[in-house]
């Protein structure tokens, strides 16, 4: 009867997996056949042809390896960052109250409860030389006059990246601290270890899995932002995501914008694997039991 089960659950998870392979697999086999196109300009359409016109152009100009480098280095600040932030309070969450963690939920989320155009309009506001940041400035005497260097600037995009990515770095910890066994925590401190020795061996590995997760999350959504770095960093907004949105829109160069596509979404899965890696490793690295 459990084979039973299992088999049916295992037909159940195949139009799934089919549904997941043909929206991840498909759009990425069309940017490579397009990458191999040319553009006729003068009918305005793309051409079949096996071409490495747009290949050799991006291999040719540096500023897109620059874009796309630019890009992974968004998602990894921002992934530190929000794992540092992230971390402690997603531990004080699992540990108040049940009837407390509801209302946690509902805080946490509340910067999720509008579209992103309108928490970068909120935070424009705000960092303006006329907002509410420089006002306190200005009230608690600390500066003589509104501070410029609050917005377009690359500070302004990693705050905001990072308030708009830290709830989701909070809910993955979050459900790992859950499943915690506190007689864990409470058998390490009985058998002589210090909180911070309890916190490496016990929690830290046990926890690993949704800091993982929550990192490659994080990483993915700052790294893949167009609006952010747009409105809010200035002369240092151009992203790769606006290139590619600029090629495939205003420009009519679709091959370029594919192969730009197919590099950024390489050296984004490259950088995920790698950052797995190096969060599962810190956690292996502290097993629970393991010898000093």
């Amino acid at each position: 009867m459990s084979l039973l089960r299992h088999l049916g659950r295992r037909h159940l998870a195949w139009p799934v997996a089919a549904f997941l392979g043909l929206g991840c697999i498909l759009p990425v086999l069309l940017l490579v056949v397009f990458s191999g196109f040319e553009v006729d300009e003068d009918a305005f359409q793309m051409v079949p042809a096996l071409s490495g016109r747009a290949w050799g152009e991006f291999l040719r100009n540096p500023a897109y390896g620059f874009l796309i480098g630019k890009a992974v280095t968004y998602g990894v600040s921002t992934a530190g960052l929000s794992a540092l932030l992230g971390y402690p309070l997603a531990l004080a969450v699992a540990r108040l109250p049940a009837s407390w963690k509801g209302i946690a939920l509902i805080v946490l989320l509340t910067p999720l409860y509008t579209g992103e155009i309108v928490r970068v309009y909120a935070w424009r506001v705000m960092l303006g030389t006329e907002g509410l940041v420089n006002a306190v400035l200005l009230g608690l005497g600390l500066v003589d006059r509104p501070v410029q260097a609050l917005l377009f600037t690359p500070f302004a995009t990693h705050l905001v990246l990072l308030y708009n990515t830290l709830p989701f770095m909070v809910l993955a910890i979050w459900v790992s601290a859950e499943r915690v066994d506190r007689r864990l925590i409470e058998a390490a401190r009985d058998l002589g270890a210090r909180p911070l020795q309890a916190f490496a061996r016990v929690t830290l590995p046990l926890t690993t899995p949704g800091l993982a997760a929550g990192a490659v999350a994080v990483f993915a959504l700052a790294a893949g932002d167009l609006t952010t770095p747009s409105l809010l960093g200035g002369t240092s907004g151009a992203t790769a995501m606006a290139m590619i949105d600029n090629l495939f829109g205003t420009a009519f160069d679709w091959p370029l914008a594919c192969v730009i596509a197919i590099a950024l979404l390489a050296a984004l899965l490259l950088s995920a694997a790698l950052l797995t890696a190096a969060v599962l490793a810190l956690g292996g690295a502290a097993r629970p039991g393991r010898r000093a």
